[in-house]
């Protein structure tokens, strides 16, 4: 029998809980901005995992990585280290199976959402926390790459950044 939301928004609190990682439920929160959002938990500092209100079969769980100003301005097409980065990144997302998007403020790369889901169906503990893992490697291997392409590149969150404002379902 197929799980509703709220049955799959339990199971995911409940998931959320046995890893002692501070969360907040901000279903309210996004709510008051898009009806496109059923519920997200915002998990530490930069994962969210959500339910999104057109897709009934699976929740959503995003990595955001904000950079800070100083490696933003690392982050254009022209600098070659760049291209090779970009190259780099969806190749490792596509072999590991996650998604990615580069999140831009105004014309300028501000940061970069990694991405992956788990169906209803196979929503249990196990399938949440391999997907979580897997999400969670790959956004490690991402920084050791901009790292690895740019010297003085310190892949640190932004302080300043709102984890409620990184939804990519606005």
């Amino acid at each position: 029998m197929a799980k509703t939301s709220e049955e799959m928004k339990n199971l995911v609190e409940e998931f959320i809980k046995i890893t002692n990682i501070n969360y907040e439920d901000q279903t309210e929160k996004v709510r008051e901005k898009s009806k496109l959002i059923e519920w997200q938990f915002r998990v530490g500092t930069n994962v969210i995992i959500s339910k999104n209100a057109n897709r009934k079969d699976r929740i959503h769980l995003n990595v955001n990585m904000r950079f800070p100003e100083d490696d933003a301005k690392l982050l254009v097409m022209k600098n070659p280290s760049f291209s090779k980065a970009v190259m780099d990144i969806s190749e490792i997302c596509t072999i590991c199976k996650v998604g990615h998007q580069w999140v831009k403020d105004k014309e300028n790369i501000a940061g970069l959402a990694i991405f992956s889901h788990v169906d209803e169906q196979i929503l249990d503990r196990v399938s949440f926390h391999d997907t979580w893992d897997n999400v969670a490697r790959v956004t490690a291997h991402i920084q050791k790459i901009l790292r690895s392409n740019f010297s003085g590149f310190s892949g640190q969150a932004n302080p300043m950044d709102e984890t409620t404002e990184k939804s990519m379902y606005r």
